[in-house]
């Protein structure tokens, strides 16, 4: 099992986290939401507190999808799944993690997710109403972007 998957893992369970941190861990959020980079482990911890008692409950869930890497470089991609206390509702989107590990444990994560469907859903929106904003129904043109 790769140290993305084990994170991923782990979601919703802080103190489980902290336990794969090297103490110069860093955290990169998708750069739509202006999050800075977290950089250290007490700054990487505090943001994971922040999101499992501000933003969602910890009974989430992680249903992995794709892994691949080794014990120094790994990805996973996964469906994650939380209650989330903005919006009193369920929340669920595709999530990709990358992580550099060493000897001391997880150095780097870079985190990546479909923002737009997280900005629709705190929105109230059906998944894609913002894509659609731009200029027709959702799923509008989607030919036109190469997909059929």
């Amino acid at each position: 099992m790769t140290p993305a998957r084990q994170l991923a893992e782990r979601f919703g369970k802080p103190d489980a986290m902290r336990a794969l941190y090297a103490p110069d861990v860093s955290w990169e959020i998708s750069a739509s939401l202006g999050m800075p980079k977290l950089e250290g482990i007490e700054a990487v911890c505090a943001f994971n507190d922040q999101v499992w008692t501000l933003h969602h409950r910890r009974d989430c869930s992680v249903t992995i999808i794709d892994e691949v890497g080794d014990a120094s470089l790994s990805a996973v991609r996964f469906v994650y799944r939380a209650w989330s206390l903005f919006a009193g509702d369920w929340y669920q989107n595709d999530y990709t993690l990358f992580v550099h590990a060493g000897p001391a444990g997880i150095t780097r994560i870079a985190e990546a997710f479909d923002t737009s469907a997280t900005i629709d859903f705190l929105a109230g929106r059906p998944p894609g109403s913002g894509w659609a904003a731009i200029g027709g129904e959702v799923g509008d043109r989607v030919g036109e972007l190469g997909r059929s």
